[in-house]
């Protein structure tokens, strides 16, 4: 296992992110298909992406668009080896997907009280 492979992931990060952040979704979704194929028997990069896969998450709860933040967390959850994972990479998920169901909860609520 070397450096290179983490050196390469972190700089794919630095590409992915003001893709994100410009919100271009055409390139954005297949740079982040490559990044989550990087290296998966690597404990270290799969916590890196949990972590970052997280971050996609609420930083779409902060753009109030909860759908976006559950389908990353989905993302995640199909795309990374739990067993890699520790327990606070594994309830920051969970405590954004709660966070996302109440939003939508309440938006259903709202929409119902109408």
């Amino acid at each position: 296992m070397t450096d290179e492979v983490r050196e390469a992931f972190v700089a794919h990060v630095k590409a992915i992110d003001p893709v994100f952040k410009r919100g271009d979704l055409e390139p954005f979704w297949p740079m982040l298909r490559e990044l989550l194929a990087m290296a998966p028997e690597r404990r270290d990069l799969s916590q890196k992406k949990s972590h970052y896969l997280a971050s996609l998450a609420v930083r779409s709860l902060g753009r109030d668009d909860p759908r976006s933040a559950l389908a990353f967390l989905d993302y995640a959850d199909r795309s990374i080896d739990k067993r890699h994972l520790t327990p606070f990479l594994l309830e920051e998920r969970a405590d954004f997907r709660r966070q996302a169901d109440v939003v939508l909860k309440g938006r259903r609520s709202s929409r119902e009280m109408r």
